[in-house]
């Protein structure tokens, strides 16, 4: 299995990528092989709103260094999608690459055809993290949900709220279901 590995947090040692550092550990000991993709060290733009990817071309017309990550989820088995939450949404760094995932829309499909460009049978898993308690946080989990699985892809949550500031946070708990979906998905694959 690949999966591709979206880093979205700022900061190395987060608790979203400590998160899906833990998912990766875990599904290489099953064999899996992983491309990270940490967006804060990317130079990129977020979409332009030019429509080229559904007038001119079957895919993003911007060229930069999303643009190999957008032709890897093509080919990824798992996509593992992690950011924080920051004043209601995810940070900036990510949205602006899920912005980037317009392109990858069908423009004009109908009720009986697919929506997306991506190929059916990828599982996504949305790890978000913040210090607002889980209510606060609902509309942007169903949210991207509701995204990723118009991509058609079977979304699988790993949600840690109610966090404490501190970067140091005791997150073991959270770090196990990630490794425990990991396993789950890499025995099922």
């Amino acid at each position: 299995m690949h999966i591709v590995n979206i880093l979205g947090s700022p900061r190395k040692s987060g608790t979203s990528g400590r998160m899906a550092r833990a998912f990766i550990e875990t599904a290489v000991t099953y064999g899996a092989t992983v491309t990270d993709y940490p967006l804060n060290t990317m130079q990129y733009r977020g979409c332009q709103g030019c429509e080229g990817c559904h007038t001119r071309s079957e895919c993003c017309v911007l060229r930069d260094e999303v643009t190999p990550l957008l032709a890897a989820l093509l080919t990824a088995d798992i996509v593992v999608f992690s950011a924080p939450i920051y004043f209601g949404d995810t940070c900036g760094q990510f949205k602006s690459f899920f912005d980037r995932m317009w392109s990858l829309i069908v423009p004009d499909a109908g009720d009986d055809e697919p929506g997306s460009r991506l190929p059916p049978g990828k599982t996504a898993v949305l790890i978000l993290t913040g210090f607002d308690a889980a209510s606060a946080n609902g509309a942007v989990v169903d949210r991207y949900t509701g995204h990723l699985e118009h991509f058609g892809f079977e979304v699988r949550s790993l949600i840690a709220s109610g966090l404490r500031l501190q970067p140091n946070t005791d997150v073991d708990d959270h770090l196990q279901a990630a490794a425990a979906l990991a396993r789950e998905l890499m025995r099922a694959g």
